[in-house]
């Protein structure tokens, strides 16, 4: 799969587990966010990212997801850092299929993750019966 299509995975996997977690998933027309979701649970919204992380043998055979937003074209690119209050929840898909929901702004590291590490195991979750 290219990028583009597996963020598109991901995006299909978070819109699963809001919705089947009770979430109300709302869509955003285009992609000028810095947030790709808003789910609203019990009168509340929050903005999701969302993002894939790809399986990288060479980085000790972990998943990493990229937190930046990278553009431009063949003469110009660019990366972006988000910003502390860009959105609400991050919401990981990786490579073996895990999901991980974590609180923005508890995020340390905003260029990439290791999503695998021990101080994120707290935000692995299940996902939810429908029901």
């Amino acid at each position: 799969m290219i990028t583009k299509e597996k963020g598109d995975v991901a995006v299909a996997f978070a819109i699963q587990y809001f919705v089947c977690d009770g979430y109300e998933v709302c869509l955003p027309i285009g992609d000028k966010r810095d947030y790709d979701l808003v789910v609203e649970k019990n009168n509340k919204l929050q903005s999701v990212q969302v993002k894939y992380a790809g399986f990288y043998p060479s980085k000790g055979g972990g998943c990493y997801a990229n937190l930046r937003v990278m553009g431009g074209n063949q003469t110009y690119g660019y990366a972006k850092k988000y910003a502390k209050d860009a959105f609400d929840i991050l919401f990981v898909y990786t490579a073996r299929g895990d999901k991980y929901v974590l609180p923005w702004n508890e995020v340390q590291n905003r260029n990439a993750m290791y999503i695998e590490h021990t101080k994120y195991a707290e935000y692995l979750v299940a996902q939810p019966m429908q029901g």
